[in-house]
């Protein structure tokens, strides 16, 4: 079966725009070896529908060829039956619930790995005062509180969704989250948003990572 969408030019700057965007991420230490995973809502009317990272690419490597098609509930759409997308698919499909929710990105850098563990059994992170949380969705002042729940890593994939789908219907305003040990995942309302959200968060854990290192010099 082939998909309309497949043709259309604004679709292919979406697959070239991510697979910018992955590149530019594995640069950065953020996205190592077959590690992370990516995704964006299809255009409409598939837009029940996403397109996907399959498993298994190394990012520095990754082309625009090996996206994949999915339904909302994480299946391969016809033609990509024998590809196999990430194993923490259900984690983007449960995010696209949300009709905002156009792209999300997932990172794997050492900050946001070593900053989820120091947080995990604080189950979130308040992070205020930082100029660069204005570069969140909705965020007006370096002053706001924006929290970010930290979540225990899981080879459980059903399990875990579920417990972050209940996470998110209480809290409607979440623009991220952390797994212990894992990462980051953001996400925003276009491609270009979404790496803004990441790029942000992960500055803000760089920096307080070292001002814990500072703490623990001075003291």
């Amino acid at each position: 079966m082939k998909h309309s969408f497949l043709d259309n030019e604004d679709y292919r700057s979406l697959r070239i725009e991510l697979v910018e965007i992955i590149h530019l991420f594995h640069s950065r230490g953020w996205s190592v070896a077959t590690s992370t995973n990516y995704s964006f809502r299809n255009p409409k009317p598939d837009d029940s529908t996403y397109t996907i990272s399959r498993s298994g690419v190394d990012k520095l490597k990754f082309s625009v060829n090996d996206f994949m098609l999915i339904d909302r509930f994480g299946n391969p759409l016809s033609g990509y039956e024998h590809l196999k997308p990430s194993a923490e698919t259900l984690l983007h499909t449960l995010l696209y619930e949300n009709a905002d929710t156009q792209c999300i990105l997932h990172t794997h850098s050492q900050a946001s790995t070593v900053f989820s563990l120091v947080h995990q059994k604080d189950k979130i992170v308040k992070l205020t005062g930082f100029e660069l949380l204005k570069a969140l969705h909705g965020v007006e002042t370096h002053e706001a509180e924006v929290f970010i729940p930290v979540f225990d890593n899981s080879q459980d994939m059903k399990a875990l969704s579920e417990e972050i789908h209940i996470y998110y219907e209480h809290n409607p305003d979440m623009l991220g989250f952390l797994l212990a040990g894992h990462g980051l995942y953001a996400w925003g309302n276009s491609i270009a948003e979404a790496k803004r959200h990441v790029e942000a968060l992960e500055f803000i854990f760089e920096c307080m990572l070292q001002m814990y290192g500072l703490c623990r010099v001075s003291s």
